[in-house]
């Protein structure tokens, strides 16, 4: 139960620090952001993610683009299931200018973490000899 809570406050913490940063890679662009988890979830798993857009045309931008961010973080996109509940956050100005760059300054690391991860692991990008 200790590790169900846990995982709720990291997703609170993970989520607050993703729309932070689609805030200051998308300025002006996300409104909020919607997490989806089904109630059959693992710890470690969300459902779905939807921003909400100001530019409905870049609404995937975002939404890819905040997928990214939270399976860099660790989290498991499962899609598959029906019954979820919902989370929404949204850039907060509650939060200290301090708080709100070391959370963009964490999730900017673990997406370019990831895609070095990615990159070194394609076989495309593989030296031929």
């Amino acid at each position: 139960m200790q590790r169900t809570r846990d995982a709720a406050q990291r997703l609170d913490d993970d989520a607050r620090a993703v729309i932070s940063w689609l805030d200051a890679e998308f300025p002006g662009l996300v409104i909020s952001m919607e997490l989806q988890r089904h109630h059959s979830c693992e710890d470690y798993e969300i459902a779905h993610v939807e921003p909400r857009v100001t530019d409905r045309l870049r609404r995937h931008e975002a939404r890819d683009a905040a997928e990214k961010a939270l399976t860099a973080l660790g989290w498991s996109l499962k899609p598959e299931g029906r019954d979820v509940r919902s989370t929404f956050h949204r850039p907060s100005q509650a939060q200290s200018a301090h708080a709100r760059l070391t959370d963009i300054a964490r999730v900017r690391r673990a997406v370019k973490q990831a895609n070095t991860t990615r990159a070194s692991h394609c076989p495309s990008s593989a030296r031929q000899e």
